[in-house]
């Protein structure tokens, strides 16, 4: 796979639903290279911002810090600086050959949380300012790279963590080592210069906060297309066959708490279009998909709101009805079936009119135990509706031979 995506660079390099650069997109549709090009650039503030601190407390306050421990950080600040900027610069090279590169994720990883984690014992914030760069770095990381990393990563810190609190409450290690004084005044307010590194990196935080947003936003759109994809019928725009059955698992559920209520009932009516395949072999699988939208949305125009109407399977639809006898339920079946037979599709210039078959059942009754006593019931009338001559509706019997003569509500002048 990976090789194929690298065989077509271009179809990354603009966004195919509005025509504008990658660049400008959600970075979650960027290539796996791509979105490291981006963390790596901004993990950068991190050393970038904290080298900067520091040159700046050595040169305007030396007297701050200590300095034997200030210059050895210094050089890991510098060293990761230019370890980041090699790698970006080799993956902007790589970046059109080359779909992935793990080992650069990793060094992007490793090497944030080794600055945080360093730096924030050193100056001894690890359990304030610490955490929030950690916190933020786990957000926007966890979205951009392999989650399987990020809870290593996480779990690592947990230990490190734990780590320095005993070291801190063991009083074997100075706390802070990296400062000489406080920086803090007596009456609480921090140094002016400890205030502006704060302030300065705030703000530069803000960035990587947007960006977590936009991330966050995407992981919504993505669950939530995900959730619609798991329930709907893409066609049809109707619960789903499996959805369905899980609908009707608790509906019956319900119906069965309350069999001491006249209310206490749950109709099925399952639906089949009449002669479906003539339709498709005649004017093609395009006609098919609008005849099928145009019975979904009678269905749906005739349903009430707590119903459920599916698309069972092909040209098969079937729909629960709570609260619903098998009189009123047969009632409703008919006004559908007119409804449709009344329908005229409109496609490529030609008028098509569809009827449709259906078969009625009801919990409780006769042989009907669960939701798949139902279904069968259900569509065993509607077997029957087709038998008997298409264009009818059939209630179901304990009978597997149905009286079509006293079971069957059809339009004479169908």
């Amino acid at each position: 796979m990976a090789q194929q995506q690298a065989e077509l660079p271009e179809e990354t390099l603009t966004n195919t639903d509005n025509n504008r650069p990658a660049w400008l997109s959600n970075p979650m549709d960027w290539r796996p290279i791509d979105r490291f090009i981006l963390l790596g650039s901004l993990v950068l503030l991190a050393p970038g911002l904290f080298a900067i601190g520091l040159i700046g407390t050595l040169v305007m306050a030396p007297e701050f810090v200590s300095l034997s421990v200030a210059y050895p950080l210094l050089g890991l600040y510098l060293f990761h600086i230019a370890i980041l900027l090699g790698y970006i610069f080799v993956a902007v090279k790589r970046r059109r050959a080359q779909n992935d590169w793990p080992a650069f994720e990793n060094v992007i990883i490793g090497g944030f949380i080794l600055d945080v984690m360093v730096s924030s014992y050193l100056t001894g914030s690890h359990f304030t300012e610490g955490l929030l760069l950690l916190f933020l770095g786990v957000n926007i990381t966890s979205t951009l790279a392999r989650i399987e990393k990020i809870r290593f990563s996480y779990w690592f810190v947990i230990v490190t963590l734990m780590i320095m609190a005993i070291a801190d409450f063991s009083g074997y290690f100075k706390a802070a080592p990296l400062m000489e004084r406080s920086l803090f005044h007596p009456d609480g307010s921090p140094v002016l210069g400890w205030l502006i590194v704060q302030v300065t990196t705030a703000t530069t935080l803000s960035a990587i906060i947007y960006l977590c947003i936009l991330a966050v936003s995407r992981w919504v759109e993505r669950e939530n297309l995900y959730r619609e994809m798991s329930t709907i019928d893409g066609l049809t725009r109707l619960t789903n066959r499996r959805s369905f059955i899980e609908r009707g698992q608790n509906e019956l559920a319900r119906v069965q708490r309350r069999t001491a209520e006249t209310s206490s009932a749950l109709a099925c009516i399952m639906i089949d279009l009449d002669h479906f395949k003539r339709i498709n072999d005649t004017w093609g699988h395009h006609a098919g998909d609008a005849v099928l939208v145009a019975a979904s949305e009678i269905m749906m125009e005739n349903a009430r709101r707590y119903d459920e109407v599916g698309r069972y399977g092909g040209e098969e639809f079937a729909i629960l009805l709570p609260s619903v006898t098998i009189e009123v339920a047969t009632t409703i079946a008919e006004r559908l079936r007119k409804k449709i037979c009344e329908a005229v599709v409109e496609t490529d210039g030609h008028r098509i009119t569809i009827t449709a078959s259906l078969g009625v059942a009801c919990y409780p009754g006769p042989g009907i135990n669960d939701l798949n006593d139902l279904l069968k019931a259900a569509d065993r009338a509607l077997y029957n509706a087709k038998e008997s001559g298409r264009n009818r509706v059939v209630i179901a019997t304990t009978s597997t031979d149905v009286d079509t003569v006293a079971n069957t509500l059809s339009d004479s002048s169908s």
